[in-house]
């Protein structure tokens, strides 16, 4: 038998993702944030989000008769490559950068939901990165998928509400699903960019 969160909603999956949030927090210095910084973490957020965006919007794709999270207003991956050309790269090392393995694709509501509790959560962080990464010196035009936008936040608020939804099933779906994203998350920035960085420390 499966065991069910004993919390609601919003409050069950950050309980759940609680320590590995803390983890991720911990791998970088936001005072620190410098160009190579930056180039790293966008490598790494493209790698993982335009696998991830494509899953997502296959089960979207799907959805019909039910109240369904607006999958494709929240896609970034298209801003953060644009950053990374203007940090210098190429189209050709754009597309040539590795991508991230995922966990296994959403095919329920409660696991897309869980997948953008990751993905809505390190939306509303990007503009803390873009604040520290501006005043480190980056152009703004290499921080377009971090600044500040509104919609990131209603996308947040979609988000919470159709969590605290769910039936305690349901919910038991998006806890795993965003524990394991988590993970995978956690992982890939671990793993060396083609350039041979690592979380700076």
């Amino acid at each position: 038998m499966t065991d069910t969160p004993t919390e609601h909603g919003i409050q069950a999956l950050r309980a759940a993702t609680r320590a590995t949030h803390e983890r991720l927090d911990s791998l970088v210095d936001l005072r620190a944030w410098d160009q190579a910084t930056h180039r790293w973490w966008l490598q790494r957020m493209l790698g993982l989000h335009e696998p991830l965006e494509r899953e997502l919007g296959s089960w979207y794709a799907g959805q019909s008769g039910r109240t369904a999270p607006d999958v494709p207003s929240r896609r970034r991956a298209g801003a953060i490559a644009s950053d990374l050309r203007s940090l210098g790269l190429t189209d050709e090392e754009v597309r040539d950068l590795p991508r991230s393995p995922l966990p296994p694709a959403p095919s329920t509501r409660g696991q897309a939901l869980g997948h953008l509790y990751v993905l809505d959560g390190s939306a509303l962080g990007g503009s803390v990165i873009a604040r520290h990464a501006v005043a480190g010196g980056i152009p703004h035009d290499a921080c377009t998928s971090l600044a500040h936008d509104p919609g990131r936040i209603a996308s947040w608020r979609e988000t919470k509400a159709l969590l605290d939804d769910l039936t305690p099933a349901e919910l038991a779906e998006a806890v795993l699903a965003a524990s394991e994203l988590f993970a995978v998350f956690e992982a890939w920035l671990l793993t060396p960019t083609p350039d041979g960085r690592i979380p700076p420390q």
